[in-house]
């Protein structure tokens, strides 16, 4: 009996000093005076900026090998067809009395925009506005070079299979001087499990991703 009522003395202290501690704490930090966040702003005007965006649709693309094949010669239909870029469509239209002339685009929660004062540098420095053609190419041509190194990680990444293969020797050396050095920087980061190196796996994803945004990309200028 002495014994069970030492014990229920020293619980009591204990939740008393721990007690006087938190409610020091909770004290120096507002309480009671601190109703908390709410969930949702008060004012509908800053509610709308916090939700509108989760409301948008997505523009949703394809890169190889899961876009459609919609083959039109003999070569597309054998060997299939070339990969495209799918990107968000703008829409122009003028004004025939005014002759004002512009374009809009939907509004996507995933696109992505170039920052203003990269938009500015372009528009004042290459004198582009409306037409973004010449941008828009070097859009397309950055997704193919992109493609295209996707492609020789793969063809690396097969070669380790490959024991026949020596990559160090003529034509595969090539694949190796592009990759290699990629394998070596993330080779002390990301760890092997059961023996599986992920950094194929967490590169292919990288250049994929790179390759899909460059498809939310959107042109205006300021």
């Amino acid at each position: 009996m002495v014994f069970n009522n030492r014990i229920k003395e020293v619980q009591k202290l204990a939740y008393d000093g721990f007690s006087i501690v938190f409610n020091s704490i909770a004290k120096f930090l507002g309480y009671p005076d601190v109703p908390g966040m709410p969930i949702f702003p008060l004012d509908s005007k800053s509610r709308e900026q916090f939700t509108v965006q989760d409301l948008l649709p997505k523009h949703i693309t394809e890169i190889p090998p899961n876009q459609a094949q919609r083959p039109e010669t003999l070569t597309e239909a054998l060997f299939g067809t070339f990969p495209y870029t799918m990107p968000i469509e703008k829409h122009f239209y003028q004004h025939k009395a005014e002759g004002y002339y512009n374009f809009y685009v939907e509004n996507y929660r995933n696109m992505y925009f170039l920052p203003d004062w990269l938009s500015g540098y372009i528009q004042i420095h290459f004198n582009i506005t409306v037409d973004h053609s010449n941008l828009e190419l070097c859009r397309d041509v950055f997704f193919y070079v992109v493609l295209l190194y996707g492609a020789i990680v793969s063809l690396r990444t097969m070669l380790f299979w490959m024991l026949a293969i020596n990559p160090y020797t003529y034509p595969w050396v090539f694949a190796v001087d592009f990759v290699d050095w990629i394998y070596d920087g993330l080779a002390g980061i990301l760890p092997c499990i059961v023996g599986i190196d992920l950094v194929p796996t967490f590169l292919g994803m990288l250049i994929g991703k790179i390759a899909d945004s460059v498809n939310h990309l959107v042109f205006t200028m300021p």
